[in-house]
């Protein structure tokens, strides 16, 4: 929603705050507090519940249809079993994001209070600002990207191997960039801004929750729910019939890979925190961070085949999915 962006008591600005910061600074009386109301944030959002509407009449619509033809026992395409799935998580999304403002471009200012009441906060603040700004070392300035990374890759090289240097640089550091921040989110790692960029908040920032449900946050049992619905929605075809035996594994395979990979790895996190001691603690952790990593090209590449599959199986559809429903068979006349 934009967030809180703190500022001196000059106006400048010196960084967003994240939740942690905000108590921290807020404990010791440094802030001035805004006068921010309820129908002020709903103000700030872009999408109004008319909007919001007419989007969940049109997915409700046809998660209806999909639920009529299967009743009346007519053939639902591949196609429309994926993008039933999508319309469910669309669903869900809008639910739990009903009373978000969207597309908030402005934070709320707060002040500090005079600099003489707080010298600890406007000091340290501006200290983590300047450190940002020395992260990059004098000889990588003024280079161009190509040569950057021509440099990084040969000091790695000389360190490491070539072959090591190879694999870190074209699989591992782009999937950690890729997926870092989502496994960060799941493990509740994204509480709080990193002090190499307080200008914005990380995309994937998750405020720390109290722990509920075997001292689990309430999010990551409603992120192992989406995901089983999600995954769930594409058992639907299991028992279709396919063109070919090759398209029939392939479905089933990514159908299995979507749903399990993803329930498998978060089974693996919640042992983590079942267990007391350190070292089976440290085995199920490392567990589950191979296993997410590991499922990760895997969940790509499955997620994919359920894209383009359902598209190619276009080309032989039973008699029955070329039927219209009648709906008269629902609301005969009267």
């Amino acid at each position: 929603m934009g967030g809180f962006a703190l500022h001196g008591a000059d106006k400048a600005f010196l960084r967003v705050l994240d939740e942690h910061t905000f108590k921290q600074i807020a404990s010791k009386e440094e802030l001035e507090w805004p006068t921010i109301t309820e129908k002020e944030i709903q103000h700030r959002s872009k999408a109004d519940i008319f909007s919001k509407g007419i989007v969940l009449i049109q997915t409700t619509w046809f998660v209806i249809q999909c639920i009529s033809r299967f009743a009346t026992k007519l053939a639902i395409t591949e196609l429309e079993v994926v993008t039933l799935a999508f319309a469910v998580l669309n669903g869900i999304t809008y639910w739990l994001w009903w009373d978000k403002p969207s597309d908030v471009r402005c934070a709320v200012p707060v002040y500090l209070k005079s600099a003489e009441n707080s010298p600890n906060s406007e000091s340290k603040v501006s200290k983590t600002c300047q450190q940002r700004d020395t992260t990059i070392s004098p000889s990588m300035k003024g280079k161009g990207f190509l040569a950057s990374f021509r440099d990084s890759f040969r000091r790695s090289r000389d360190k490491h191997s070539l072959i090591t240097t190879t694999f870190y640089t074209l699989l591992w550091a782009p999937m950690k960039v890729i997926f870092g921040p989502l496994f960060s989110l799941a493990t509740g790692r994204q509480d709080r801004i990193p002090d190499d960029d307080v200008t914005r908040i990380p995309t994937f920032y998750s405020p720390d929750e109290k722990k509920t449900l075997l001292e689990v946050s309430p999010s990551f049992w409603t992120m192992i729910g989406v995901i089983g619905v999600f995954g769930a929605i594409h058992f639907i075809p299991w028992s279709s019939t396919f063109p070919s035996t090759a398209e029939e594994r392939l479905w089933r395979v990514s159908a299995i890979v979507i749903t399990g990979g993803p329930l498998l790895a978060s089974f693996l996190m919640v042992i983590c925190l079942w267990v007391s001691k350190p070292v089976l603690e440290n085995i199920f952790m490392a567990s589950a961070n191979v296993t997410f990593y590991i499922l990760q090209p895997l969940y790509i590449i499955s997620r994919l085949i359920l894209l383009i599959l359902p598209l190619i199986l276009l080309r032989n559809l039973s008699p029955t999915a070329l039927r219209e429903l009648k709906w008269s068979e629902f609301f005969p006349h009267i």
